[in-house]
């Protein structure tokens, strides 16, 4: 049987914290969890694109309305 890596997983349901797995056992080790950590990334991403469209679109528009 193939073990988990080693890493922080979540602990017992509602608790709002993580466990640290050293890859063989459970440790006394805890954190709170983090935020989805990919979610800043793609929020980030996003107000980026938004700036980016609007800073092309707006030219484009007054341009086709002049």
């Amino acid at each position: 049987m193939r073990k988990a890596p080693a890493g922080w997983y979540p602990d017992a349901p509602g608790s709002g914290s993580e466990r640290w797995y050293d890859g063989a056992a459970w440790t006394d080790r805890t954190r709170t969890r983090r935020a989805a950590e990919g979610a800043g990334l793609w929020r980030r991403v996003l107000v980026v694109g938004a700036v980016v469209v609007l800073v092309v679109a707006a030219p484009l528009l007054l341009a086709v309305l002049d």
